[in-house]
């Protein structure tokens, strides 16, 4: 019985496990919020799981003002959720097994290459203490920013608190919040802010394969393409939006809180000025910038910028009669297909949710609910001002959202395959079918 358990197991896909896991954090994390001690007021069911989720799923997005409505105690809860769910489920649970003597098998092993971006050649015990060690140093430079930063707003052991849930949250690209219901608006002339938090999610969105490359090789030509495309595509990113931001909004916002919204489209989440008094131009490039969102094996979200640079990469040569290649390497036509294939399934899911939405809540405007579902699915948290306003089914289906923007809609399908760990059945040969594209 338990032989035949065990291997029941072991046959199925590691995809599971990690849809698994983040469901456990996100339902332990609601049951935690609805314990009495947890709120100042009490919370709703709906509402404790809308906010674990948002803080699983880095995403930041909340139906109430977390500085009000939850307790100390809360609070611990909500920036623990927030460290899990930037590390991820499968990095904690490994680190956890590694700290106990077991021994990692080829699935375990496959999960964190899947999980973290890394290659078979990699020690993935050594990695993954790698991924921990740049957390704690970065969060760690970044709560000492905030400890000066924050000076003049907080004392004592409130400014230490607010200090390290800012640090955790910027990192981790979550976006969420302690000093109240107006984000950092208040707070958009502490430059000493905006910088630290801006350069702890950029950092954070990089991906720690990214980081790890960087300071291990520190030169150009020895990086992997990977990180040659990120470092190639988030800066254009960032200037994309900054300018964009600073000509849209003209004479409304200046450059630095332009390139302050800019970084938090990538996808932090927190808002040094209004969306809901944004014109529409300014809300379709930060709905734009959230969709294509950080890099993959990062704590942010999107469809992610290698997925975008693949695209453009294989559109370029297909108009030239090329195959598609970028820093003298060649893309397999695998990637070009899982690129296209996130791309549209993003598109799918960001579209029909909020079609629903708009249908469920009319009175809505529609420009308002898609910056509110992109932000969900990009896990970053910004929004035009009505996620208070959002009914039961609209809160639900943000949840799910956010849930599958997290784990990755491939994850999502990869649960469903049961060779899980095989590309394609090389037993089976079709004849070409001629189909007209176009």
């Amino acid at each position: 019985m338990k032989r035949n358990f065990a291997r029941t197991i072991k046959s199925r896909s590691p995809y599971l496990y990690i849809f698994l896991g983040f469901l456990g954090f996100i339902l332990a994390g609601c049951g935690l919020l609805c314990l009495p001690f947890a709120t100042t007021d009490g919370i709703s069911f709906i509402d404790a799981l809308f906010v674990s989720t948002s803080a699983v799923c880095i995403t930041g997005l909340s139906t109430v003002v977390l500085s009000t409505t939850f307790t100390a105690f809360g609070k611990v809860v909500i920036c623990l959720l927030i460290q899990l769910g930037g590390l991820g489920f499968v990095t904690v649970a490994m680190f956890v097994f590694s700290l106990l003597g077991f021994k990692l098998g080829i699935s375990d092993k496959f999960l964190v290459q899947e999980t973290l971006g890394s290659t078979p050649h990699l020690d993935v015990k050594k990695l993954i203490v790698r991924v921990i060690l740049i957390s704690a140093i970065a969060e760690t430079i970044g709560f000492f920013i905030n400890l000066i930063a924050f000076r003049d707003d907080f004392s004592g052991g409130e400014l230490v608190a607010v200090s390290a849930f800012h640090a955790v949250s910027a990192f981790n690209n979550a976006g969420f919040d302690i000093i109240g219901a107006n984000s950092l608006i208040d707070h958009s002339d502490n430059v000493l802010l905006l910088v630290n938090t801006s350069l702890l999610t950029i950092v954070g969105g990089l991906g720690f394969i990214v980081i790890n490359d960087v300071f291990t090789n520190l030169r150009w030509k020895k990086f992997c393409v990977h990180t040659k495309i990120v470092l190639t595509v988030t800066p254009a990113l960032l200037l994309l939006g900054t300018l964009g931001f600073f000509f849209s909004e003209w004479g409304k916002i200046d450059l630095l809180n332009a390139f302050f919204m800019s970084a938090m489209t990538r996808t932090c989440g927190f808002a040094s000025q209004n969306l809901g008094e944004w014109n529409n131009a300014s809300l379709l490039l930060a709905n734009f910038l959230m969709f294509v969102g950080a890099a993959p094996a990062s704590t942010g979200g999107g469809s992610k910028c290698t997925t975008l640079f693949v695209i453009l990469v294989a559109l370029v040569a297909y108009v030239k009669g090329r195959p598609p290649a970028a820093f003298y390497r060649r893309f397999e036509p695998m990637t070009v297909f899982r690129a296209l294939l996130i791309f549209l399934l993003s598109s799918i899911l960001v579209f029909t949710a909020g079609t629903v939405i708009c249908a469920l809540q009319p009175d809505l405007l529609a420009i308002h609910v898609a910056t509110e579902t992109v932000s969900a699915f990009a896990t970053v948290g910004l929004s035009a001002g009505i996620t208070s306003s959002l009914t039961a089914a609209s809160k639900a289906i943000l949840c799910f959202v956010m849930f599958m923007g997290r784990i990755g809609l491939l994850t999502a399908l990869m649960i469903f395959r049961k060779r899980w760990n095989r590309n394609e059945d090389e037993s089976i040969r079709y004849v070409k079918a001629e189909v007209l594209i176009g």
